[in-house]
C-alpha cells in the first residue's frame, strides 16, 4: 500500500469546482503532507487500472460540490458497479446537499435514492469520519441516521496565506465583479433582475469599472446565453469567460475590489482572501453558506415551485418557477454604500467565521488513514 489518497473531484468546466479542487490539495499539502494525491475524475465510471491504483492507497476521498443528491451514485460518483472491488475506506470531504429553497424545513424532508443510500452506507462503514460543506448537509444526513460526518466547510474557503489575518478593505470601489448565475437560462423572471442589479451596480456606482464573470463557458448556441451577451455588448459592459480553470476565477477576483453576484465560489474565492462579497443565492447552497459564514447573501426569490413537475415545465420553456423581489437590485445597492460608508461591519464577519471554522478541517484532515 502507498502512502497516497485518491480523490475524485468535479472540474469539467465550472470555475467553481477548479477551485475546490485546487485549495484541497493545497490543504492536504499542509496538514498530510506524509501522503501523495491522486486526482481521478469524478464523473466518469472506474477503469480497473483505477481500482488498482485506489487498492493500492490509504484512502479514497470525494471531494466537494452538491454531490449529496438523488442520482450521486449514478451520475455524480459512477464509480464502480460493484463496490466491493474498492478495499479501502471511502469518504468525503466538503461535499454538500444540493437543496433548492436553503430552507431548515427541507434538510428534514431531503431525498436520497437507495443506490445513494448504499454509498453512503459503504461510507459510514469506513471507521472514519467524512467531512460536509455545510450545517444544512449535517443536519440531512442526520436525518437519514448517518452520524459519521463533521462540518469542515467547502475547502474552497481556506487559502492558507489569509488565515486569521485582518480583513481588508477596500477604500475606494474602482472596480467591481458581477458573477452570473445559472437560472437565468431557464426563468426570464431571473434573467430579468440580473440585468436590473447590473444595470443598478453601474448607475450606482459610476466610477467603478464592472466587469460580468460567466463561470461557466459561453456557448453561442444557449439561447440565453446568446441573449445576455448580446445585451451586455450594447450597454457597453464588459464580460469574461473564467470557465475551465481555477486560476481564471482566482486571477478575475484577485483583481476587484469587491464581488457582487450569484456563483458560491466567488463569494467563497473572495471571503477567503478576505475580501467583500455579496452573495445573492438563487438555491440551497448559497443559503446554506451563509449558516457557515455570515455575510450578506440575500435570497434571489421570493418563492419557488420546486416539484418535478414544474422542473420538468421550466426545462421545457413552459413555466417560471421563480417569483423575485422587485427591490432587490436596489437593496443590493444600497447596501453595498452602506458597508463601504462603515468600512464593511458584515461582509468583514466572514473572516472570523473562516478562522473559527478551520480548526474542524484540520481535525478532519489528521484523522484520516
Amino acid at each position: 500500500m502507498k502512502d497516497q489518497y485518491v480523490i475524485l473531484t468535479g472540474s469539467k468546466n465550472n470555475a467553481g469546482d477548479y477551485l475546490i479542487k485546487y485549495r484541497a490539495k493545497q490543504l492536504f499539502a499542509s496538514n498530510r503532507p506524509d501522503r501523495e494525491i491522486v486526482d481521478l475524475d469524478g464523473w466518469k465510471p472506474l477503469t480497473e487500472e483505477q481500482i488498482d491504483t485506489i487498492n493500492q492507497s490509504k484512502a479514497l476521498i470525494l471531494t466537494g460540490g452538491p454531490a449529496l443528491q438523488n442520482g450521486m451514485r449514478q451520475r455524480i460518483y459512477p464509480l464502480t458497479d460493484d463496490l466491493t472491488k474498492i478495499r479501502v475506506p471511502i469518504l468525503m470531504m466538503g461535499v454538500g446537499y444540493k437543496g433548492r429553497t436553503g430552507s431548515w424545513a427541507e434538510t428534514a424532508n431531503y431525498p436520497i435514492d437507495p443506490d445513494s443510500k448504499a454509498l453512503l452506507d459503504r461510507i459510514e462503514q469506513s471507521g472514519y469520519l467524512s467531512g460536509v460543506r455545510d450545517y444544512h448537509t449535517l443536519n440531512t444526513l442526520m436525518h437519514h441516521g448517518r452520524n459519521q460526518f463533521m462540518m469542515t466547510g467547502c475547502p474552497a474557503l481556506y487559502d492558507l496565506a489569509y488565515l486569521n489575518k485582518p480583513f481588508q478593505y477596500p477604500e475606494q470601489l474602482g472596480t467591481i465583479g458581477f458573477s452570473l448565475g445559472v437560472s437565468y437560462i431557464q426563468s426570464a423572471r431571473m434573467f430579468g433582475m440580473m440585468q436590473r442589479i447590473i444595470e443598478s451596480l453601474r448607475n450606482g456606482f459610476a466610477q467603478a469599472r464592472l466587469t460580468v464573470y460567466f463561470h461557466h463557458k459561453i456557448d453561442r448556441n444557449v439561447t440565453q446565453q446568446e441573449r445576455m451577451t448580446a445585451w451586455l455588448d450594447r450597454q457597453q459592459i464588459a464580460y469574461v469567460d473564467i470557465s475551465g480553470s481555477e486560476q481564471n476565477l482566482i486571477e478575475a477576483y484577485s483583481n476587484v475590489a469587491v464581488h457582487i453576484g450569484y456563483r458560491v465560489h466567488a463569494h467563497i474565492f473572495m471571503s477567503s482572501i478576505s475580501k467583500p462579497s455579496i452573495l445573492i443565492s438563487e438555491d440551497g447552497r448559497g443559503v446554506a453558506l451563509k449558516e457557515v459564514i455570515g455575510g450578506i447573501s440575500p435570497v434571489a426569490f421570493k418563492s419557488l415551485r420546486t416539484g418535478k413537475f414544474y422542473r420538468g415545465l421550466a426545462r421545457l420553456g413552459l413555466a417560471d418557477n421563480f417569483r423575485v423581489y422587485p427591490s432587490l437590485a436596489r437593496d443590493i445597492v444600497q447596501q453595498l454604500a452602506y458597508e463601504q460608508q462603515h468600512h464593511y461591519p458584515r461582509m468583514s464577519e466572514t473572516r472570523t467565521a473562516i478562522d473559527h471554522h478551520y480548526p474542524l478541517m484540520q481535525q478532519y484532515l489528521q484523522q484520516l488513514p
